[in-house]
């Protein structure tokens, strides 16, 4: 199981702890985010680690000016509540009992290499089961992969997250990290030329107010970051960078609706660790399908479990009888939404220059998915779905899926 990146303070100034300490972080998905290695103002160190959103504070006592007990205490009353580790030279007994006393929670001493990594999936693996009951503080992100081009995810995406914005009434985030297309730039007309690049780039110094100024806001308290522009800045992010700016983003928004793009893709499987769903939109046709399944397949490479991936159904005609069950079974996961082929209703609301109408049919449509997605962070029972009527299907819809199977034999 991959661990949780984690961030983290080093308020550390003993040599040999630190050496220690800095070659087993090297080593695990850990981001030193305020670093300190000699005597500073505590009031300053809180400050910092409140801004920074720190996971846990790896302190040596008598390096803050302030007794241990207090400045644990102040720590917890932190927007975050960092865990505490104190690291020492010595282990003599009265220091830690003196630590556990104050409301540490690991006091370690050298040799570190493998009581400071335990320490850390210790740690990640609490923080996982938190987010997961939806404690913890950590908000859940919704990813959205499209099984190849033409498939209208992005479209999904955009009024999803705009119908969920509406129903959450709490701050959400919408991100592109479709560094091919990314067509949310143009759909979204953000307010700045800021993109997700640039908050890759920045993760070094990447606080609550430097991310404002990187977001536009739009309606219903949603932000919205796009993937790049200029060609240069295209690269797609290494997996440190992805996993870290999406711990960054579940710390600081309940809700995160994430537009991976087309076909699988670096990205989407960095991501992984971090995502609540996965949603592969796909068509009805035998090639996108076939797509589809290699994508599910993919993730399951990644151990990402089968139950965290949702397939959506796109762009299914009236009058066609499609066998959901037999598609479950051959890709593997459940299929959750369908969605109508209704190509004029969003053409006419495209060239007006606004979204999807959501009395519309497929707007309806859309407008069950976002509340699914809410009833899966605030706990409600879901609403019955379309899709669920769609299981019953005539023999022609057995024969047209027949037809797929020949074709991927």
């Amino acid at each position: 199981m991959t661990m949780m990146p984690l961030t983290a303070a080093f308020i550390v100034g003993n040599r040999a702890v630190w050496d220690q300490a800095q070659a087993c972080i090297r080593n695990l998905p850990v981001r030193i985010v305020v670093e300190q290695n000699e005597p500073a103002d505590a009031d300053a160190l809180l400050d910092r680690i409140e801004r920074h959103r720190v996971d846990v504070v790896l302190v040596e006592t008598g390096l803050v000016s302030m007794a241990l007990e207090e400045f644990i205490r102040r720590l917890k009353n932190t927007s975050t509540q960092p865990a505490v580790f104190v690291l020492h030279p010595d282990a003599a007994p009265e220091l830690i009992l003196v630590a556990l006393r104050a409301g540490a929670n690991e006091y370690l001493y050298p040799p570190l290499a493998e009581t400071l990594r335990d320490a850390f999936e210790r740690l990640a693996a609490t923080r996982t089961r938190n987010a997961a009951g939806g404690a913890g503080g950590l908000g859940r992100i919704f990813g959205f992969l499209s099984a190849r081009g033409g498939c209208g995810a992005t479209t999904i995406v955009i009024h999803t997250a705009t119908e969920l914005a509406r129903q959450m009434k709490q701050p959400l985030l919408l991100a592109d990290f479709d560094f091919d297309a990314g067509l949310l730039r143009f759909l979204m007309k953000p307010k700045n030329t800021y993109s997700v690049r640039d908050a890759l780039d920045n993760l070094h110094r990447m606080d609550l107010r430097l991310w404002k100024g990187l977001v536009s806001s739009h309606a219903n308290s949603m932000d919205f970051i796009p993937s790049p522009e200029e060609l240069a800045a295209k690269c797609v992010p290494g997996r440190e960078e992805v996993t870290h700016l999406m711990r960054f983003l579940r710390s600081i928004y309940p809700v995160t609706v994430v537009d991976f793009g087309r076909s699988v893709n670096m990205p989407a499987l960095d991501s992984m660790p971090e995502l609540d769903l996965l949603y592969v939109v796909t068509t009805p046709d035998p090639a996108a399908l076939a797509h589809a399944r290699r994508a599910v397949r993919m993730t399951e490479e990644r151990g990402f479990a089968n139950a965290r991936v949702k397939v959506l159904l796109n762009r299914v005609p009236d009058k066609a009888a499609v066998d959901l069950h037999h598609i479950e079974d051959t890709l593997g996961c459940s299929c959750v939404a369908t969605f109508r082929n209704d190509f004029m209703a969003l053409y006419d609301a495209w060239s007006e220059g606004h979204l999807l109408d959501p009395g519309t049919p497929l707007g309806k449509q859309m407008r069950q998915l976002a509340g699914s997605i809410k009833a899966r962070v605030t706990g409600e029972r879901e609403e019955e779905t379309e899709v669920k009527a769609a299981r019953a299907l005539p023999e022609s819809g057995k024969r047209w899926f027949s037809f797929f199977q020949r074709a991927q034999a």
